[in-house]
C-alpha cells in the first residue's frame, strides 16, 4: 500500500545513472550468521540472499523459473535434470559446475527439514552425467520441490563444493568462506554491529522470464550497508538525520518529522506474524506446558488486539488473524480465529483442569523490539488469570541457537516472528518448521500436503485438517498479521515485488 509503484513508473532516471552510491539499511538485531543453514531472521536472511543464489529461482507470482541452473522435468515427473548456466562466477572467481550443485544441494537437504521432507525424501538416485548436470530420480511426484529448493530465503543456496562438503556437520563462520553467485558480495562484517556488501562486479544479470525475486538482477548499488538500531527513537532520527536509506518499525508519532526530512513511506502486508510458541520437546516432558488444557487457558486469556497494538502502536498496521497462511493464499481459512477471542472465564476453567498448581513458567524472547513488546503484554494476560510468569530477555545469537536446539529445556514459552506463506503451506514455518511439536496426526497432514497437487482440493483440505488440529492441540498461537510501515530516503527508487525484502534492481533517482 502505498506510492512505491508510482514512483518507479514516473522516475526516468537513465539506465546507466542507476549506478552507484551506498544504500544504508537497518535492522532491529544484529547479523549473527551469514550460513544459509542459519537464515531464521531477516538480519541473517536479507544480506544471505544478496550473497547467494539458488538453482531455480521463484518468482512473485510463484511460479518457478531457472536460477544458477537451467531445469526440466521428465514427462511423469520422476525425473528432475539440473543444467548450470554457463559462465557462472562465484564470488572468489572460480567458475560453479555440477559438483558445486551436488554439495550444495546435499548441504541444504541436511540442515533443512523442509528440504529433505519436500525434496529429499523423494530422492531414490542422483546421476552426475557430465561436469554440469545432475539427473536426480524420484520415488513419486515430488508436488512441491521446485518451490521448496528455489524459495529465496529459506530454499538451497549455491556455494563451492569444497566449502559445503566441509561443513555437512559444521556452520559457515569464516568470512573467508562466505562465497556465493550472488549480485553482491561480503566486504567487511563486524559481528555485533554491522555488514556491508560490495557489487560483485563480474555478476551478469540474468534474463529467466520470471517476475519480481526471479527477474534479472541488477546491482545498481555500489554498496548495502547493514547496520543495528534496535530502538525506534534511533531508526526515525537516522532517517532524518540521513543516516539511513531505509528503516522499518517506527513510532507513528514520529511521521510528520520524517516527512518534514523528504522521507516517504509505504506498508507492505508481508505476512510477518507475532507467536507464541510452546517448548513442546521431549527434552521439556516435565513442563506443565505439555498439558493441552494449560494451553489452551493460555490462548483463552490472551488479548491478542492489545498485544500486536503495543508493538506496532498504531492499529491501521496489524490484523488479529491465527491462520498460517496470508488471506491472499487460495489455502486461507479462518479456522483458528473461533477461539482467538479474550475469553478470561474459559481461561479459568482450562488453568483448572490442567492441574497447574503454581509452578514458574519461564519464558524466553530475544531483545529485539518486537519479540519483547510481544512477550510483555501477554505474559501480564498470564499472570492476570494466576499464572506465575518470569520473562527472560535474551539476546539474538543465543536466543536462535536455543530455540534451533530440539535438546534444550531452559524455556517453557518463547516469542517469534515469522513469515506466512501465500504460495503453500509446506514452504511455511508454521506447518513445516517448527522442531518443538510432532504427533502422528500432524506427521500423516504433512504428508498428505507434500503428496497432493499444490492448488488442489485435497491438498486445501489437508490444509484446512491442519489448522483443525492445530486449534484442538494449540502447539503455538499465531496472534496476527503486521502490516510493515517501510520508510525510505528522499531519492531512494525501490524496485521489488512480493513479500521479500531484495535490493538489486533499487536505486538512487538522478537529481
Amino acid at each position: 500500500e502505498g506510492t512505491s509503484a508510482d514512483r518507479l513508473a514516473a522516475d526516468t532516471t537513465p539506465e546507466e545513472e542507476k549506478y552507484g552510491g551506498t544504500m544504508r539499511l537497518n535492522f532491529n538485531g544484529a547479523t549473527n550468521s551469514l550460513d544459509p543453514a542459519q537464515f531464521f531472521t531477516n538480519q541473517n536472511y536479507v544480506p544471505g540472499y544478496h550473497i547467494y543464489e539458488s538453482p531455480v529461482q521463484v518468482a512473485d507470482d510463484g511460479t518457478v523459473w531457472a536460477g544458477v541452473c537451467e531445469y526440466a522435468m521428465s514427462e511423469d515427473n520422476l525425473q528432475l535434470t539440473l543444467t548450470v548456466r554457463d559462465g557462472v562466477k562465484f564470488h572468489n572467481g572460480d567458475t560453479v559446475d555440477v559438483n558445486d550443485v551436488v554439495a550444495s544441494i546435499d548441504r541444504f537437504l541436511t540442515y533443512s527439514s523442509t528440504g529433505q521432507a519436500n525434496f529429499g525424501d523423494y530422492i531414490v538416485d542422483t546421476q552426475v552425467q557430465d561436469d554440469m548436470t545432475v539427473v536426480y530420480t524420484l520415488s513419486e511426484v515430488a508436488p512441491i520441490a521446485l518451490l521448496t529448493i528455489g524459495e529465496l530465503k529459506g530454499g538451497c543456496k549455491i556455494m563451492p563444493a569444497e566449502i559445503a562438503q566441509a561443513h555437512m556437520d559444521s556452520y559457515i563462520t569464516e568470512d573467508s568462506e562466505i562465497i556465493g553467485t550472488g549480485p553482491y558480495m561480503l566486504e567487511s562484517w563486524n559481528r555485533e554491529t554491522d555488514l556491508t556488501l560490495t557489487r560483485f562486479e563480474d555478476y551478469v544479470p540474468f534474463e529467466s522470464g520470471g517476475t519480481g525475486p526471479a527477474a534479472a538482477k541488477h546491482a545498481y548499488f555500489d554498496k548495502i550497508y547493514c547496520s543495528v538500531a534496535s530502538d525506534q527513537t534511533a531508526r526515525a532520527n537516522g532517517m532524518i538525520g540521513g543516516v539511513f536509506d531505509y528503516s522499518t518499525s517506527i513510532l507513528t508519532a514520529m511521521a510528520p518529522q520524517l516527512q518534514n526530512a523528504g522521507c516517504w513511506s509505504d506498508k507492505d502486508w508481508n505476512g510477518w506474524s507475532p507467536t507464541v510458541i510452546f517448548n513442546l520437546s521431549e527434552a521439556n516432558a516435565g513442563s506443565i506446558v505439555q498439558d493441552v488444557n494449560f494451553r489452551r487457558a493460555v490462548r483463552a486469556c490472551l488479548d491478542a488486539d492489545s498485544i500486536l497494538l503495543s508493538t506496532k502502536t498504531d492499529p491501521t498496521q496489524y490484523e488479529v488473524d491465527g491462520c498460517p497462511m496470508m488471506p491472499s493464499s487460495p489455502y486461507y481459512n479462518d479456522i483458528l480465529n473461533q477461539n482467538m477471542g479474550q475469553d478470561l472465564e474459559k481461561a479459568q476453567e482450562y488453568l483448572e483442569a490442567s492441574g497447574y498448581n503454581g509452578e514458574t513458567i519461564r519464558w524466553w524472547c530475544a531483545d529485539s523490539d518486537s519479540y519483547y513488546t510481544t512477550a510483555l503484554p501477554a505474559s501480564e494476560n498470564l499472570k492476570a488469570i494466576g499464572v506465575n510468569v518470569e520473562l527472560e530477555l535474551m539476546d539474538v545469537t543465543t536466543y536462535e541457537a536455543s530455540y534451533n536446539d530440539p535438546n534444550c529445556a531452559d524455556f517453557d514459552i518463547c516469542c517469534r516472528e515469522t513469515q506466512k506463506s501465500y504460495l503453500h503451506p509446506l514452504l511455511s514455518q508454521f506447518v513445516s518448521g517448527y522442531l518443538l511439536w510432532d504427533s502422528p496426526e500432524r506427521t500423516e497432514i504433512v504428508e498428505r500436503l507434500g503428496s497432493t497437487a499444490a492448488g488442489s482440493e485435497e491438498s486445501i483440505q489437508a490444509f484446512a485438517d491442519f489448522c483443525t488440529l492445530l486449534d484442538d492441540q494449540v502447539p503455538y498461537i499465531i496472534l496476527g498479521d503486521f502490516g510493515t510501515v517501510c520508510w525510505y530516503s528522499e531519492n531512494m527508487i525501490p524496485d521489488r515485488q512480493g513479500v521479500d525484502m531484495y535490493w538489486w534492481n533499487s536505486y538512487f533517482k538522478a537529481a
